[in-house]
């Protein structure tokens, strides 16, 4: 028998041990157990912007005011956001994530979901609010009202938020196909994921992330505080979007 990988924060074992030594490896396993594994993944986290994708630089160049950067891994873009001069909060579930944020110089962290710092800092309000290949964290159609509602409390009347995903319909590979139509057999949207980060004997819980076309993203903002007011699209799936109020 395989053994099992312990639950904890593989994420953060990842970020640390990348930072430290350079070699890291991050695995990504899909909830069919397909494993998806980028050599240069791990890097990018540590990547200086004159090394970002054209999406990224774009995304963090509509920031303004105030940020939340959301899922702040090693921290890349709350760094240059800094230097930028603008004050900006790293949020992260991962605790070591944090650790390596702070470790870089990032200055102010916050350890826990975006629900988490409404709950514990409920007057607490930003200008811009970035997803950089987080849109996916609004998790399914079901759930994006309740995230989307919360970005509108943690934000002031004329914020936006600015994010970055993937159309999962934009690929011929096999084996994301037949994911597609395991998720339709289910009731689900094709890009509807179930995953976990697994890293050497650790693996985080499972978490759903959402794939979605520009189409599906301005279907899951209708009804809530936010409208698509742009997107922008580079390579064959890759777009940013921009909400505003």
């Amino acid at each position: 028998m395989v053994p099992q990988p312990i639950e904890g924060d593989a994420y953060g074992a990842l970020l640390i041990e990348q930072w430290e030594t350079g070699g890291a490896l991050e695995i990504v396993e899909r909830d069919d157990g397909f494993l998806m594994y980028d050599p240069a993944a791990a890097r990018q986290y540590f990547a200086e912007p004159e090394q970002w994708q054209l999406l990224d630089a774009a995304a963090v160049s509509r920031c303004a005011g105030s940020v939340l950067d959301v899922g702040a891994a090693a921290g890349r873009v709350s760094l240059e956001l800094q230097r930028r001069g603008l004050p900006v909060l790293a949020l992260d579930t991962s605790e070591k994530a944090l650790r390596v944020c702070r470790g870089r110089g990032v200055r102010e962290t916050f350890h826990g979901t975006v629900f988490d710092l409404l709950d514990r800092q409920p007057e607490r309000r930003f200008d811009s609010i970035l997803l950089l290949r987080n849109l996916g964290l609004l998790e399914s159609p079901a759930a994006a009202h309740r995230y989307l509602a919360a970005l509108d409390e943690l934000t002031t009347d004329d914020a936006r938020v600015v994010g970055t995903g993937y159309d999962p319909y934009a690929t011929d590979d096999p084996d994301h196909l037949r994911y597609h139509d395991r998720n339709r057999a289910a009731g689900r949207l094709a890009g509807q994921l179930s995953l976990r980060v697994r890293h050497r004997g650790l693996a985080t819980p499972w978490f759903d992330f959402w794939y979605m076309s520009p189409d599906e993203l301005e279907r899951a903002v209708t009804g809530s505080a936010w409208r698509v007011a742009e997107v922008r699209k580079a390579g064959s799936s890759g777009y940013l979007a921009v909400l505003r109020k």
